[in-house]
Order: C-alpha cells, then sequence, then structure tokens
C-alpha cells in the first residue's frame, strides 16, 4: 500500500501546480521541501519594513485564456484576485528597454507601441512595424494550434484525442525549426546595430537569448509576452506562491517543510518512492508517482542512486545550457528619487562597446506605486540583477567581494537613477552562492533548453524521465523560462497522472 498517490520534491510553482491540480482531484499529495518556506524562487522576503522579491518579479499569463487565469477559474478565486480585491494588477508599460541613447516603453496596445518606436527609431519606423506586424500574425497562429483542441484542460482524456493532439505537436514543431535570421534584411535598416541590441535585449530579458539563438517562431512568442499583458502582484512574488499553497491545503494536500529528499527509492525501473530525511530522523515514503521539482543535476548527483540511471540522467543533464548565476542587490529607497519616466521593469544596455554581457546588461525591478505592502509610505523597492557563467561566478569569491560589488551595482544605477546613492535606507544583495545555497542547484541558477533541442520544447526535455512513475517539472523542461511557463509544465505533468485514474 502506498502512502500517497503523489510526492513531489520541491514547491516551487511548477510543484505547487501540479500538486494543488492533484489535490483537487482527489488524489492524495504530498510536497517535501527543504526549506522552511514554499516558492523556491517564486518567493519574497521582508527587511526593515520592505519586501523584496528573490528572483521572480515580472509576470504574465493572467490574461483571458492564459495559464494563470484558467488555473485560477479552476480554483474559483479568479475575480477575487483579478477584479474584486485587484491583487493582481497590469502594469503599463510591461516593460522598458533602455540603451545609452534610447529609452523605449512597450505597451500591450501596438498602436501605443508604435508610437515609441516613431520617436526613438524615426528612420527605421516603417520596418520596425512590418517586423512587429508579421511576428504578431506567427504568434497568434501559435497561440491558436496550441488551444485549438487543447486548452489547459485535465479533463477528457480519450485515446483519440491524444492521437489528434500528437499530430498537432508534430505540426507545430515543423512549422517551429523553420529558420529566419531577422537581420537578415539588415540591409534595410538604417540602424542595424541599435535595432538588433533592442531586439536581443527583449529575448534576453525573458529567456537568456540573443536573435542569433531563436527561430522566428520562438522569438515572435517571447516579443509577445508584453502584447498579452505584464502583471504586478499586491505583496509581491510569496502572494502567488501563497495562493497556491492555500489551494493544495484546501483540497487536502500537505506540504512537509525543512524535509530533505535523499533518495528516490527505485524498483527496477520505476519509481515508488522517496526517503525524507527531518532533522535526525529518516523515513521511507511510498508513493504511485513522484513529480521532480529541483534540477535534472541533483537528480543525476543525489537522489538516484542506481548506476545505470544516474548515468541516463546525466546524458540528459549534458544536453542542458550551462547555467546562468545571478547577483542582485535589493535596495529600499525614497520614492521621489525615482525618475517619472522609469518603468516598474527596465532591461538596460549600459554601453555599446562593452561585452554583451555580465554587468553590462541591467535586469531593473521597481515596486509599483500602487502597493503600499511593499514598502513604508513614501518608499519604494528596487532590485537590480545582472547574470554571469559559473566558470566566471567561480572566480569571485562573493564574501570577500560582496561590499564592493554591491556599490558597483548602485554606481551603474546611478546612469539610470541619478543620486539614488543619496536616497538608499538600506541595501541588500545577493550573490551566485547565495541563490545556489538555498536551490541547491549544481551547476548554475538558471537553465534553458539546448539550443539542439526543439525551439518551444516540442523536441526538448519534458515532463518525463527515465525512470518510470517520475515526472520532471520546472524550468528545464517544457515549456519552463519563467513563472507561467513553468506553470504550464506543472498541468502537464498534473495532466499525465490524471490520465491513469
Amino acid at each position: 500500500m502506498s502512502d500517497y498517490d503523489v510526492i513531489v520534491i520541491g514547491s516551487g510553482i511548477g510543484g505547487l501546480t501540479s500538486a494543488s491540480l492533484l489535490s483537487k482531484r482527489g488524489l492524495k499529495v504530498l510536497i517535501v521541501e527543504q526549506n522552511s518556506t514554499a516558492g523556491g524562487l517564486c518567493n519574497s522576503f521582508s527587511k526593515n519594513g520592505y519586501t523584496f522579491d528573490i528572483a521572480a518579479s515580472i509576470f504574465w499569463g493572467f490574461g483571458h485564456g492564459e495559464v494563470f487565469h484558467w488555473l485560477f477559474s479552476e480554483f474559483n478565486i479568479l475575480n477575487d484576485l483579478l477584479e474584486r480585491e485587484s491583487v493582481i494588477r497590469k502594469i503599463e508599460p510591461g516593460l522598458q528597454v533602455i540603451l545609452p541613447n534610447h529609452r523605449i516603453n512597450i505597451y500591450s496596445e501596438r498602436n501605443r507601441f508604435y508610437e515609441e518606436l516613431k520617436r526613438e527609431f524615426p528612420s527605421d519606423m516603417e520596418n520596425l512595424i512590418k517586423f512587429y506586424q508579421e511576428s504578431d500574425k506567427i504568434e497568434d497562429e501559435i497561440y491558436y494550434l496550441l488551444n485549438k483542441d487543447h486548452f489547459y484542460s485535465v479533463k477528457n482524456h480519450y485515446p483519440h484525442e491524444n492521437k489528434r493532439l500528437k499530430k498537432l505537436y508534430t505540426a507545430i514543431s515543423i512549422f517551429l525549426k523553420r529558420k529566419k535570421d531577422i537581420l537578415q534584411i539588415a540591409g534595410r535598416w538604417v540602424n542595424p546595430l541599435e535595432i538588433k541590441y533592442f531586439i536581443d535585449l527583449q529575448l534576453t530579458y525573458f529567456m537568456h537569448k540573443k536573435t542569433s539563438d531563436a527561430s522566428l517562431p520562438l522569438l515572435s512568442i517571447i516579443l509577445g509576452i508584453p502584447k498579452r499583458g505584464i502583471y504586478g502582484i499586491k505583496g509581491g512574488a510569496r502572494v502567488l506562491t501563497g495562493i497556491l499553497e492555500k489551494q493544495l491545503i484546501k483540497h487536502g494536500g500537505k506540504i512537509t517543510y525543512n524535509s530533505t529528499a535523499e533518495e528516490i527509492i527505485l524498483k527496477g525501473s520505476k519509481a515508488c518512492g522517496v526517503k525524507v530525511r527531518q532533522g535526525n530522523s529518516v523515513s521511507e515514503l511510498k508513493a504511485d508517482w513522484i513529480i521532480s521539482n529541483t534540477a535534472f543535476s541533483n537528480i543525476e548527483s543525489s537522489l538516484i542512486k542506481k548506476k545505470r540511471k544516474k548515468n541516463q540522467f546525466l546524458k540528459i543533464n549534458k544536453k542542458i545550457e550551462n547555467g546562468l548565476m545571478p547577483f542582485s542587490v535589493l535596495l529600499g529607497v525614497d520614492e521621489k528619487v525615482i525618475p517619472e519616466l522609469m518603468g516598474e521593469h527596465a532591461i538596460m544596455l549600459r554601453d555599446y562597446e562593452l561585452p554583451f554581457s555580465d554587468s553590462n546588461i541591467l535586469f531593473i525591478s521597481v515596486s509599483p506605486g500602487w502597493d503600499e505592502t511593499r514598502a513604508p509610505h513614501g518608499k519604494r523597492c528596487i532590485t537590480a540583477t545582472y547574470f554571469l557563467f559559473p566558470d566566471e561566478a567561480g572566480k569571485i569569491n562573493w564574501e570577500i567581494e560582496r561590499e564592493n560589488k554591491t556599490k558597483e551595482m548602485i554606481d551603474h544605477l546611478e546612469q539610470l537613477i541619478p543620486f539614488i546613492s543619496e536616497f538608499i535606507d538600506c541595501a541588500y544583495s545577493i550573490t551566485p552562492d547565495d541563490y545556489q545555497r538555498s536551490t541547491m542547484r549544481r551547476e548554475g541558477i538558471l537553465r534553458g533548453f539546448s539550443n539542439l533541442s526543439g525551439p518551444y520544447g516540442f523536441n526538448s526535455l519534458s515532463f518525463k524521465t527515465p525512470v518510470r512513475k517520475l515526472l520532471k517539472v520546472g524550468d528545464e523542461v517544457f515549456p519552463g523560462l519563467g513563472v507561467a511557463h513553468t506553470a504550464k509544465s506543472g498541468i502537464r505533468a498534473a495532466e499525465e497522472i490524471l490520465k491513469r485514474y
């Protein structure tokens, strides 16, 4: 007899999504979480009256028919969150792209966005609008294909439907393989370098890729995110985590904190349980299904003991791109120092002459002015982040350099927010070492799909693993990358299990 129908290792958004949906369908579910709080990187912490998001601070997927809209409808909480209590609100502009000599607001309404292009790139405006119109057309086609027969439903699983879905996915996969470098028409651009950086920064913001690494369909999906809407969450990222955690518990699911999954127990080639440590106590819990919301590197290095299976996970791990490790500075500031033109989310290229990496690219988020739960009256939170490759981050002694790197980041921010150093109430930093300790990710904090895999995940790593009854969710599987896509991976894993019940 199993102790649980499903055990979920890790309580990131992917794991919480799977667990809450399965609990609502009546399955007996347990989440094993090594930290004292749920959420993984979708979390916040409070200091001196300020609430800072740890990592996830830009959110999408709340528009009609999108993943969180569907998820909240499933739990009958949509009106409370999006309408009556306005916990989640749309942000305009959703994103600012800042170049050394340009500042472009990206609004959800395209005509308003085109006015920004007209102001900043008047000589290239006509070609830019044509490019975005073509991109939007491709993105609309993809969303239509994805949602036509297969909405985010965990109901009605019949063999003939699955066959139709397989054909649908195959067709989309072929469609998405078409490569088309958007800059092959560079001769048409008056300022090709500026246009390239403008597009590259948007892809870098949402998926850490450049135009040279992406097919036009993938690029279209990413460029369509602001069009479909960027949202703010009153109270920060931890509120989203709390919403899903509450639904899990409401429907009979269970979560144990400060609990470490030491081993996935195998019977032949099938997962049948988890060895869990709480303090000095170790117990073996049996389950019909295991969902892992931890990195492939963690599964291969510690959770799987059988050598043959370890090697299979090692091969998968090698296919995934190298990780990017963030360094973040969290500031509590007087709101009067924030420029009137400053958006709530921005990505900035500091210098055309410096490499397109490291501290030359800053990701900046400012807590919304309408959210007074995040900071004392008249104050705001700012999070500034840049990313390094692991070999670069490994050369730095972060405990020694923490203070210098924090000051360096503040100096960089002066370029965007003049005199900010004079209006700082508190400053904290989160180094790559801090991120690795909190997430236990061995080879980097954020990892994307391999460039060799299908560009939207149809031929890439999915929720299935080399071990039967062991599924994977999170940012390393389709569709991954971003809180909304991570939630989708959780829905897909839940679907797979519900087919068997």
